[in-house]
C-alpha cells in the first residue's frame, strides 16, 4: 500500500485494504439506507447490511443472528461445547478464532512485555488481561 506500507499477497486484498484509507465524506463512501451509518468500502457495507436482517434466532435466549453459522457458534455458549482443540497443549475453544489467538501463545515471538514483571505475551490483548490480573492488583 502506497499510503501505509502494508503488504498483501494478492492484488484484490490490496485493493480491499486501500478502501480503508478513504474518507467517510468521500464520494466513494456508502451510506446505509436503513440507519444512515457510512462505510468506506462495499465489503464493510455488505457485512453491516446483514445486521438489519437477523432471521436466525436462538431458541434458548432469543438472541438473533444474520447467519446460521453465527447462531451455531452462539449455541456453544449454552451447551459448553468446545470443538476446537490446540494441537500443542490440548486446550479447547468454542470457536476457531479463539483457538487461532491461543496458538500465538505457543509462538516464539512474544513482543508485548509487562512493565512490572517483564513477562512477555504474543498478543496485546493477553498483556492487557495480565495488567488486570494479580500482577497489578497488589500495586
Amino acid at each position: 500500500c502506497g499510503e501505509c506500507g502494508k503488504s498483501y499477497a494478492t492484488s484484490s486484498n490490496l485493493s480491499r485494504h486501500k478502501q480503508t484509507h478513504r474518507s467517510l465524506d468521500s464520494k466513494m463512501a456508502k451510506k446505509c439506507p436503513t440507519c444512515g451509518k457510512v462505510y468506506v468500502s462495499m465489503p464493510a457495507m455488505a457485512m453491516h447490511l446483514l445486521t438489519h436482517d437477523l432471521k436466525h434466532k436462538c431458541q434458548v435466549c432469543g438472541k438473533a443472528f444474520s447467519r446460521p453459522w453465527l447462531l451455531q457458534g452462539h449455541m456453544r455458549s449454552h451447551t459448553g461445547e468446545k470443538p476446537f482443540g490446540c494441537a500443542h497443549c490440548g486446550k479447547a475453544f468454542a470457536d476457531r478464532s479463539n483457538l487461532r489467538a491461543h496458538m500465538q501463545t505457543h509462538s516464539a515471538f512474544k513482543h508485548f512485555k509487562c512493565k512490572r514483571c517483564s513477562k512477555t505475551f504474543a498478543l496485546k490483548s493477553y498483556l492487557n488481561k495480565h495488567y488486570e490480573s494479580a500482577c497489578f492488583k497488589g500495586a
